[in-house]
């Protein structure tokens, strides 16, 4: 900011000493030249500078309360309510929404999940007989068995999961057998002793 205005005080200076005995120029000669130095590429370069100054860009971001009011008047207006009601009815508008929001999302439900009053208030909502009932349902549900047992079917089966019951299975295989040599190993000394 300091440098545009520096920038004006220097034109207006040029502009003063050009004619000595000459009346300071009119409104429309200042803003015609104003805009002609302006156009000029010594114009752009000075203001794509000043729009590079960090202390100008400062003044440019909109952190006045007169903005905010503004844009809070305009989401909770009525037009506002029916952009967002049909903006939320495109999925990939959803989707995108949804994802940038996933970390924070995290976060609340991590605090959440550590806050005592939100745990209590789940107790008393999982406590409540009608919400017990439905729980037991559908826990008991034949849905949900069959569900159950296609998950541990389809662990079972995977190729992953497969490869490590193998190791388990080695593994098991030859602690079972170290047992076994050492329950062999103290009967051939029980058997010496007695001799």
């Amino acid at each position: 900011m300091k440098k545009f205005a520096g920038i004006f005080l220097f034109l207006l200076f040029l502009a003063g000493c050009s004619g000595g005995s000459q009346a300071s120029p009119s409104y429309d000669e200042m803003k015609k030249m104003m805009t002609d130095a302006i156009q000029t590429e010594d114009g752009k370069k000075a203001l794509r500078k000043i729009m590079t100054d960090p202390e100008f860009r400062e003044l440019l971001v909109l952190e006045q309360p007169e903005v905010k009011q503004s844009i809070e008047n305009v989401l909770l207006s009525k037009e506002g309510e029916r952009f967002w009601t049909t903006a939320f009815e495109d999925p990939k508008f959803t989707e995108t929404v949804a994802k940038s929001m996933k970390k924070q999302q995290a976060d609340i439900m991590k605090d959440l999940m550590a806050d005592a009053s939100f745990q209590k208030e789940m107790e008393k909502f999982f406590g409540q007989p009608d919400m017990m009932k439905q729980m037991e349902k559908i826990v008991n549900s034949a849905t949900l068995k069959k569900e159950m047992e296609k998950a541990v079917e389809d662990t079972i089966n995977s190729p992953l999961m497969q490869a490590k019951w193998q190791e388990l299975i080695m593994k098991a295989g030859k602690g079972a057998a170290e047992d076994s040599g050492k329950d062999t190993g103290k009967d051939k000394k029980t058997d010496e002793e007695g001799k």
